[in-house]
């Protein structure tokens, strides 16, 4: 059963983990097979092992702590103000133990220890996705979990084809994971999206396969030096993917000619075949751009190849050096691909 509302894009996003539970550990190793390779995973024989693992997954996250804060401004319940630091949002690369996050629970319903039902009773974040994997099962007890809210999805295991409908799922949860358990982030940034690109579905049917295209795994929303997605793939680089407007280009391409710009970089700008890699803040960008001269007798340096794509949206974009990460914090970066490598090495069943 999955969700059927409209889907708009998530500010952030890094790969979650799934977990599966099975008492039979030949099926734990065939299912594992199963899964798609870039997924992180991690296999149970113990309920009780699993139970503890996933109650603590959620834990290791610190975006809503660092980037959220609502404050009272009256006596009134809704005398309150929220205040995301958007720019705070990527900081969450530094957190190893994101990719430890679990989303998604896959378990199998008869098991001596406790039946899947029971486990997902116990589980406490009540934004994980729960799948029950069961070869016999009574369709009425199903349909009762279902309607109890108990299990969003229920596969055979004899099902042939269980990896296509296991691997979809699974993405599709994933996914609803992000939208559910950070809503107090995501519902405040997009409501206030200036620029409306989170609930364009062009725009994102574009940034989902553009990110697909470069292999760019995680990504956090960015509003300096303007707004656009700080992009990272899985072995750690990381880019700026900056989003502009006709509107704002416009006007950057107006103070170019009042300062006597190049005639080549205001021709290719007007082209958009290149972008200014640097603010333009409406209200600073011609003052800006008068004390950093350097930018324009520089252009070269500044200004960045723009992105081409087919659909003919009101947005142009280009790919800048990520200036966010310093050398120093670069190196605590832990990557998607050597995360993935280290729980290989430790993907044993927990008994």
């Amino acid at each position: 059963m999955t969700d059927d509302t409209f889907s708009v894009g998530h500010p952030f996003y890094f790969p979650t983990q799934v977990i599966l539970l099975d008492d039979d550990p030949d099926f734990l190793e065939g299912v594992s097979l199963m899964l798609n390779k870039c997924l992180s995973f991690k296999i149970f024989q113990s309920a009780q092992q699993a139970l503890e693992y996933v109650n603590n997954a959620h834990k290791n996250v610190h975006i809503q702590e660092r980037c959220y804060s609502n404050y009272k401004t009256g006596p009134l319940e809704s005398d309150s103000l929220t205040h995301i630091d958007i720019d705070k949002l990527h900081l969450e690369v530094l957190n190893g133990s994101r990719f430890q996050t679990a989303s998604t629970v896959i378990v199998d319903y008869s098991m001596p220890e406790m039946n899947g039902l029971e486990f997902l009773l116990q589980l406490n974040n009540p934004f994980i996705k729960k799948v029950l994997l069961a070869g016999q099962v009574d369709k009425e007890l199903v349909i009762k979990a279902f309607n109890n809210q108990l299990i969003d999805q229920f596969i055979d295991k004899h099902d042939p084809k269980l990896r296509l409908k296991l691997n979809s799922v699974i993405e599709s949860f994933q996914d609803q994971y992000f939208k559910s358990s950070f809503k107090l982030i995501s519902d405040p940034i997009i409501a206030n999206n200036r620029d409306g690109f989170l609930v364009d579905k062009p725009f994102q049917d574009f940034f989902s396969s553009f990110r697909k295209k470069y292999n760019y795994v995680e990504y956090y929303m960015i509003d300096t030096p303007t707004t656009g997605f700080l992009v990272i793939d899985d072995k750690g680089k990381a880019s700026n993917l900056l989003i502009y407007t006709e509107e704002v280009l416009s006007a950057h391409i107006a103070t170019l000619k009042e300062l006597n710009a190049p005639s080549a970089l205001i021709q290719s700008v007007t082209a958009k075949e290149l972008l200014p890699g640097f603010s333009l803040d409406d209200s600073l960008a011609k003052e800006n751009l008068i004390k950093n001269q350097d930018k324009i007798n520089d252009w070269g340096t500044h200004y960045h190849p723009a992105i081409h794509f087919r659909n003919n949206f009101n947005y142009f974009l280009t790919l800048t050096p990520a200036d966010q990460l310093a050398n120093s914090e670069t190196k605590l970066i832990t990557t998607y691909s050597d995360f993935l490598e280290d729980n290989l090495t430790k993907s044993e069943i927990l008994h």
